[in-house]
């Protein structure tokens, strides 16, 4: 990995300790009212009865898939919200993808009959060989860590060339070689001339574990999203340790170079008024979704109840919205967003539902 020179570094940490803590109170309230003048997200309706949706995606087969945590279950939904079917019995499932191939990816957590231990796994859900009957799938599994019972896999983001990033979480980054927070890049490739198989690549080295005041520090990560069609990135993170909880990588490949770089470094004077890269903006963020067709990026904070948007340059928007004063806000701990076309599916997740948003200029 390309390495922060040490005056860089120094740059980072003085730029980011002069900056004052987001206030959400810059957000304003999510209302079901627009304004006649401004562009706001009104509510569009809802989709009720899951138990604790952490996550929610927009799948390339234009349905919805929802990880119920603690409803232990993964649910498919069409464009109307309705159920189409569910696969049962996936122990707090927290992540789920779809990769080129429409099988999901889905981080959840098993029982480690050797030890008896719960530990995080990553499943391969084989969805079309089941034609999209999820009662019905063969499941996988991909990746397990007994050694490590406290590891959980929060994030799955597809790339390209039948790839994909799972985001690792963990509560120790002590060891230099294998720390709990990475990103883990795997592969579906062929094991012979019929059957596929996932197989690891490597962990990415380019981004560091653990506290810091970089823009490539990961610490408790807890989310990831990747721009459709590239292996670029957003990774979000918990506040713990860390300035920068939404941190957007580039992917590069050159004659001597292969790998991730950040796309804003704010150790770059004429970079470092660069709304994304604002530090201190998230506490808890953990959602994040990138819009297909304009590329803005949404970023659910759990801890501020808001919804966050930044445009394809990474500019803030004023239509982000969220817990700002004591008018009522629709939002309870958020986990999860989607988008898809021009309405935002936000999971709701101490209420137990799904939200729909839309811009009132949709109206």
């Amino acid at each position: 990995m390309k390495q922060l020179s040490h005056i860089a570094l120094f740059a980072v940490l003085v730029f980011a300790a002069c900056q004052t803590p987001y206030d959400p109170k810059d957000l304003p309230p999510a209302t079901n009212v627009p304004s006649p003048t401004d562009t706001t997200y009104i509510s569009k309706g809802e989709w009720g009865g899951f138990v604790w949706p952490v996550s929610i995606i927009y799948g390339r087969d234009q349905l919805f898939y929802v990880a119920d945590s603690l409803g232990n279950r993964i649910i498919m939904l069409n464009q109307a919200g309705q159920v189409l079917s569910t696969l049962e019995n996936v122990l707090h499932p927290t992540s789920v993808g779809q990769d080129t191939r429409l099988d999901l990816i889905v981080g959840a957590e098993t029982r480690e009959p050797t030890t008896g231990d719960t530990i995080g796994v990553v499943l391969r859900i084989k969805l079309v060989a089941a034609s999209h009957n999820l009662a019905q799938a063969e499941i996988d599994t991909i990746w397990k860590e007994p050694a490590r019972p406290l590891r959980r896999f929060v994030g799955i983001g597809i790339i390209p060339n039948d790839e994909y990033l799972v985001v690792r979480d963990g509560p120790d980054n002590s060891s230099v070689v294998d720390p709990d927070a990475r990103v883990l890049r795997f592969r579906y490739v062929h094991e012979n001339a019929t059957v596929r198989k996932d197989s690891f690549i490597t962990a990415l080295g380019d981004l560091q574990s653990g506290n810091g005041g970089s823009i490539v520090n990961i610490n408790r990560p807890t989310g990831i999203a990747t721009f459709p069609g590239r292996a670029d990135f957003i990774l979000i993170q918990r506040a713990d340790g860390v300035q920068y909880t939404a941190i957007w990588m580039v992917y590069s490949k050159t004659f001597d170079f292969e790998g991730w770089l950040p796309k804003y470094d704010p150790s770059q004077p004429e970079q470092r008024s660069v709304d994304f890269v604002r530090p201190n903006r998230f506490v808890y963020p953990r959602g994040v979704a990138i819009d297909r067709l304009r590329s803005d990026i949404f970023i659910v904070d759990a801890a501020q109840d808001s919804v966050v948007k930044f445009n394809s340059r990474g500019v803030f928007k004023a239509e982000s919205f969220g817990k700002t004063n004591a008018r009522r806000v629709d939002l309870k701990n958020p986990r999860g967003v989607a988008i898809a076309e021009k309405t935002l599916y936000v999971c709701d997740t101490e209420n137990g539902r799904i939200v729909l948003y839309g811009l009132s200029t949709d109206f």
